[in-house]
């Protein structure tokens, strides 16, 4: 037995090493005419096994990231992105934007993948910077395989590469050395102290993607914009980080933040905002902020193995960079397994791949994938407590809804939303607080029609309007035609309103 279990490790780790080799021969082939740099990468380091297998490493992983570059392009063939910190706030930054476009400039954008583009000169200055930052106290205990994942990387998402990692080494690690912080989550928990001197909370007023660069000398930027300056800080100093995201469920667009690693375990944090002891726990004591998915961007590829037969939709929840961490919250997940309707618009082609949406500023938005065999859709590690409808991907190449849309309690429980028409009931809405004098809209979903139907009110006051034909569960939204955040779907149950 003891030999037959050598024989499977060395089998195993004999695969792996072939798979890794064959990932990258497939990246320096991509390379093209970049493939030079990258060998010359590799070369540097013959002599030194460690930052030649992190080497390659990177090398393998990079087919797979690009830096989105943004930009104004004028009449004459210029390229022109306007600087953050030139500008006094957003408003003045948006009114030079547009004045840009009314003189014949326009936005364009390209990506530019790393692996056609990163020279040697700054692959290898990255991977010395990394490892010099690892001998730190609070990143010595940092494994080999973690050091890869969450130290050496160059990037966080999809962001300009950046050659601050050596700025931010001297700016910051002094800081470190003299607090003589011993491991990585008492190096974060004070860094990021120091972050909220750094960064800070604030439309910038360009709609381009962020860069690290421009993030750092402007001090302010959202979410993705802070959480891949705050990373690439974290980095540079030795620290173990992610970036973790999620789409909202009860309330609309979605949030990004970070995760230091420290024992084996991933804590979460807001950079230069919330610390680790109290970011994960805000997430479950207040009821907007629990999310029913988290992902996490990695740069390798968690997903390598993946086989399922795909539908062709274009979706980041496909990305192989992603790895679904929801678990690591605390709030408990479960398996949703729900039945399709009976309705004709859904008979033909049964997609085997399907969709968990979340209405999400005014439409279904994907949350998670799921499978579907014969007709129950199954979607593994997901919140309950929260309102869903699954959808598929067409022959005609279009979303099509499977199921009426559904409540899932804690335990996974499903209640469809399908609206009975033959009983109706009386209810008083009351108008948006800000918006007293404008005509306001109740709607239901319609499973028959696949939309939301409106319904006429029989009475109304300056602050509410009146409904006596509202059909007994149907899934709701009340709305003004102005598209503001926040007007969410609801459900009426024992005469109160409950907004999802």
């Amino acid at each position: 037995m003891n030999k037959l279990l050598i024989l499977c490790i060395t089998i195993f780790f004999y695969s792996c090493s072939d798979t890794n080799s064959r990932r990258l021969a497939y990246a320096l082939d991509l390379a093209g005419e970049n493939r030079t740099e990258l060998e010359t990468v590799l070369a540097h380091y013959k002599d030194d096994p460690e930052k030649l297998e992190a080497a390659r490493f990177l090398i393998r992983n990079m087919p797979y990231h690009y830096s989105k570059d943004e930009y104004y392009l004028s009449l004459d063939g210029k390229r022109y992105r306007p600087e953050i910190a030139s500008f006094k706030g957003s408003i003045e930054l948006k009114k030079h934007c547009d004045s840009l476009m009314r003189q014949g400039y326009r936005a364009e954008q390209r990506n530019v993948y790393d692996i056609t583009s990163l020279d040697s000169a700054f692959v290898v200055n990255n991977i010395d910077l990394a490892f010099l930052v690892w001998r730190k106290p609070w990143a010595k205990n940092v494994s080999f395989t973690d050091f890869c994942k969450y130290i050496l990387p160059y990037r966080a998402q999809i962001e300009k590469t950046s050659s601050l990692r050596q700025t931010m080494m001297e700016r910051f690690i002094p800081l470190l050395d003299s607090a003589k912080v011993t491991t990585p989550l008492e190096a974060c928990m004070l860094l990021n102290k120091q972050l909220k001197e750094v960064i800070k909370y604030r439309n910038t007023g360009l709609s381009f993607y962020p860069t690290i660069d421009e993030t750092y000398r402007a001090g302010i930027s959202q979410c993705d914009g802070i959480c891949n300056l705050g990373m690439f800080i974290m980095r540079s100093v030795g620290i173990p980080v992610a970036v973790d995201f999620t789409t909202w469920v009860k309330m609309d667009l979605g949030h990004t933040w970070c995760a230091v690693l420290d024992g084996g375990r991933f804590y979460s944090f807001g950079p230069g905002e919330d610390q680790p002891d109290i970011h994960a726990k805000m997430f479950s004591k207040i009821r907007n902020r629990r999310p029913a998915k988290v992902y996490r961007s990695q740069f390798d590829l968690p997903n390598l193995t993946k086989n399922q037969k795909d539908d062709g939709y274009r979706t980041y929840l496909k990305s192989p960079l992603l790895r679904d961490v929801t678990g690591e919250y605390l709030d408990k997940p479960i398996r949703i397994a729900v039945s399709v309707d009976e309705n004709e618009n859904i008979k033909g082609k049964k997609n085997n791949q399907v969709y968990l949406c979340v209405h999400n500023f005014f439409e279904w938005k994907p949350l998670a994938i799921g499978q579907r065999t014969d007709d129950i859709c199954v979607f593994d590690n997901v919140v309950g407590d929260n309102i869903f409808i699954v959808a598929d991907y067409s022959k005609e190449k279009e979303f099509r809804y499977l199921t009426a849309p559904f409540y899932i309690s804690k335990t996974g429980a499903v209640n469809k939303f399908i609206p009975r028409m033959n009983d109706v009931k009386s209810f008083t809405l009351t108008k948006r607080k800000n918006w007293p004098n404008v005509e306001h809209t109740l709607s239901y979903w319609d499973t028959a029609k696949q939309c939301f139907s409106p319904l006429s009110y029989t009475e109304a006051t300056e602050s509410t309007q009146i409904y006596k034909q509202i059909p007994a569960n149907a899934l709701l939204h009340f709305t003004i035609p102005k598209r503001i955040l926040n007007q969410r779907v609801f459900f009426i149950e024992n005469d109160r309103l409950k907004s999802y």
